[in-house]
């Protein structure tokens, strides 16, 4: 099921405002300055309403209605419960009008809504025919009313934040992005008070709504290689939150989605990789064979790495391993007979590129720079750890070459 706004050719839906109010000049007194919704399933519509946003934080559902072959499949209920969502950031207040029939009357009830007041013979003054339902006469108008702070579950809203939040430190984010992004999607669906506290591998949540319902919960985040094409998608999402386009239900829905997005193919990471080796080779001092040969063992060097991923291997033994592999083909490199001669120095540091943990790196300096000490410091550990690994593959491997063989390729 989706639910849309309709700004466009509202007449369009005239047959199915009818059941609910009808006659049809009636309708066109809210209908041009009101907002319509459509509910459609299957790309079918089952419910429209139309909402008129009054004064002083209030609005009014002023008609409702569900094909009468979908009546009593929940239709109806699914679309109050957007409606009074969507305009929670709006307004305080939504009231309903509806006639004076125990039927009606119950619906709003179980969705929420309260007696407000009676406009007394509003059937008779105002409809040009009788209207019955149920068999009885309509005559006065009853109206409803429901407090829009009363649709916030704060633990739903916490745990729908809490996960944006796991995904973005998961992936790479830093971890004002991570506090920011929690805050701002509590606050939209007023849950004003939200103490947050992360860490580089941890989030802790406490929030309450102001009415004596609190919430608080703890996420573990294990440290893992950054997706920022998932932090970009959960930013996006966080400002559709935030500007009122997406409910709860649909933003933990489209999270989950975002959260299983697959990573680029293989062959698109080596050809990734295999690039950056070479050019970073050449920036920094190394000839254009050099660069050249940086690339392959680049592409290379990353079979081995989405191999020791796929297979789950530690991060030490892959950064060891991936090292002894850049030092190994770039001497064997020096042992072809290449037109000119090519150094063992050129080759490596352009080569090692695919295994340095650039974006870990850099969002441990931001942390630090935020004040962000702890998790600032675990992250830069973590980063200057990998560059160790990598300087032991490297090292040993040239040990052994110049020790055992020789040296012989210098």
């Amino acid at each position: 099921m989706n639910i849309r706004q309709i700004t466009e050719d509202k007449k369009a839906y005239l047959d199915l405002l009818l059941l609910a109010d009808p006659q049809e000049n009636m309708i066109e007194r809210y209908l041009d300055g009101g907002e319509m919704f459509v509910l459609c399933d299957r790309e079918q519509v089952m419910t429209v309403a139309v909402v008129s946003v009054l004064k002083n934080r209030k609005c009014e559902l002023k008609n409702i209605a569900t094909r009468p072959e979908y009546q009593g499949k929940g239709y109806a209920r699914y679309m109050i419960h957007y409606l009074c969502e969507h305009y929670s950031n709006r307004c305080d207040t939504m009231y309903v009008g509806t006639g004076n029939c125990a039927k009606s009357i119950g619906f709003y009830e179980k969705c929420g809504f309260v007696n407000s007041h009676i406009i007394m013979n509003f059937f008779i003054d105002n409809y040009d025919e009788p209207i019955y339902e149920d068999g009885k006469l309509l005559t006065d108008m009853v109206y409803l009313k429901k407090y829009l702070d009363s649709e916030v579950d704060v633990k739903k809203v916490v745990n729908l934040a809490l996960e944006a939040g796991r995904i973005l430190l998961k992936n790479g984010g830093e971890i004002f992005r991570v506090e920011e992004t929690i805050t701002r999607i509590c606050n939209r669906f007023h849950v004003e008070k939200v103490d947050i506290f992360t860490l580089s591998h941890g989030i802790f949540v406490s929030a309450e709504n102001g009415v004596q319902e609190a919430y608080t919960k703890v996420k573990h985040v294990p440290l893992s290689a950054p997706h920022l094409g998932i932090v970009a998608e959960v930013n996006d999402l966080s400002r559709e939150i935030s500007a009122g386009r997406v409910g709860v239900d649909e933003a933990l829905k489209r999270l989950e989605e975002i959260d299983h997005m697959p990573p680029k193919r293989g062959y698109f990471q080596i050809l990734a990789a295999g690039a950056g080796s070479g050019f970073f080779g050449f920036l920094l001092g190394a000839s254009a064979l050099e660069s050249v040969i940086a690339f392959c063992i680049g592409c290379l060097l990353y079979m081995w790495v989405l191999a020791g991923k796929r297979h789950h291997m530690s991060k030490i033994i892959i950064n060891i391993a991936g090292g002894v592999i850049i030092t190994a083909l770039a001497i064997v490199a020096v042992h072809l007979p290449f037109p000119e001669t090519v150094r063992l120095e050129g080759m490596i540091i352009g080569s090692i590129m695919p295994l340095i943990p650039g974006v870990a790196f850099v969002n441990a300096i931001r942390d630090i720079a935020d004040s962000d000490f702890l998790s600032g410091t675990v992250r830069m550990i973590d980063a200057l750890l990998v560059f160790v690994y990598i300087a032991i593959g490297v090292g040993i491997t040239l040990s052994i070459y110049n020790n055992m063989l020789g040296g012989l390729a210098l």
